[in-house]
């Protein structure tokens, strides 16, 4: 399955804050791939910079029972507590191929 995060980065942030911040997620979610049933981690970055689009995707691919393995996570906890400050809006999306 496919497990997305689509995310909102609060206003105050800059363009080149949001790079630094994009980068230390990835560096984060890359370490996921330890998690057993965890296989591939792409992160996206939006292109274009208008307030009305999300600025960040990040795309899990991974087995059903890895999505409760991740939850419980030290990553998880950390992708929370500090990265949380810095969304407006985060959406959620499961799918499978």
């Amino acid at each position: 399955m496919k497990h997305c995060i689509i995310v909102k980065f609060i206003s105050e942030i800059s363009e080149e804050q949001k790079v630094l911040i994009i980068r230390n997620i990835n560096s984060l979610f890359q370490r996921s791939l330890e998690i057993e049933g965890i296989q591939k981690i792409n992160i996206f970055q939006n292109c274009i910079a208008q307030a009305n689009r999300a600025d960040l995707m990040i795309e899990m691919q991974m087995e059903r029972d890895a999505l409760s393995k991740f939850d419980c996570s030290e990553i998880h906890a950390e992708w929370k507590s500090e990265y949380g400050k810095f969304i407006s809006a985060k959406t959620i999306f499961d799918y499978c191929e």
